[in-house]
């Protein structure tokens, strides 16, 4: 399967990292709970444009002692159901205020007029903190927004990563895919652990990086599906050729002293 001449190339630990490698990307902060982590200072400082999806907002302002650190918001939206009337004018009143958007479509998650927005006012990558934690309906919920946001062959208006506080998670879609998880000079931020999951439909994938390789590997929800797959520790990337659009999901390397500020 891997003789396609087009390879899509993904550096997602740079978004973690000192390394200015990095492409500009928007950070989009979830309704979901949040602690003042090295991981969160880091994608803060890194991120060109900073969004909180309605109740995300209250999150940022709750990491208490810290709120001077997270106040340069750029926008807060959604239908406004959970913003907290004082985190409002806290933010409205900064230096440079963000902007607060009330979006009523009822058709639409907060999560997914917070994309719109950015895609309508920004090109780039989003970063979603908050990850699939919380409800489980929430969760499938935001692994289906990758798929709705992201349609087409390709990535044209940007790629979007969920990270929670234990995994990165990203949509491959149907082609071939270098994910680079070890970058020259950096200290690593992943651990160990890989899952594939065709949500949609059944894909054929075929693996090289990772401790049990697949070729060419009917997987789908119901029948095999590569969980719990481990990277080696000579791994600089791992190759992955899908049929259809798979998840990806790596999991994150465990920090010591995380909360410390």
């Amino acid at each position: 399967m891997m003789d396609s001449s087009l390879v899509f190339e993904w550096h997602p630990a740079r978004y973690m990292q000192a390394s200015e490698l990095a492409e500009e990307f928007a950070l989009l902060v979830l309704n979901q709970p949040l602690k003042n982590s090295i991981s969160l200072r880091k994608l803060w400082n890194k991120s060109s444009v900073r969004v909180a999806a309605d109740g995300g907002a209250n999150r940022l302002y709750e990491l208490s002692s810290f709120q001077g650190k997270f106040s340069n918001l750029q926008a807060i939206i959604g239908d406004l159901d959970s913003l907290a009337p004082t985190v409002r004018d806290f933010y409205s009143s900064q230096p440079q205020p963000a902007q607060v958007i009330h979006d009523r479509d009822q058709e639409s998650t907060d999560f997914g007029k917070s994309i719109k927005w950015i895609r309508d006012s920004y090109k780039m990558d989003i970063v979603a903190l908050g990850g699939i934690g919380g409800r489980v309906d929430q969760g499938i919920s935001q692994l289906h927004h990758l798929y709705l946001f992201q349609p087409g062959p390709g990535y044209d208006e940007g790629k979007i990563f969920l990270l929670s506080g234990s995994s990165l998670t990203f949509l491959l879609k149907a082609g071939r895919h270098h994910i680079h998880v070890r970058e020259d000079g950096e200290q690593d931020v992943f651990a160990k652990h890989v899952g594939i999951i065709p949500l949609r439909e059944p894909s054929r994938i075929t693996t090289k990086g990772l401790e049990w390789d697949v070729t060419d590997w009917l997987s789908q929800i119901g029948g095999r599906v590569s969980t719990s797959n481990h990277i080696l520790p000579e791994t600089r990337f791992i190759e992955v050729e899908t049929s259809k659009d798979v998840l990806f999901t790596v999991a994150l390397r465990q920090v010591d002293n995380e909360d410390d500020s």
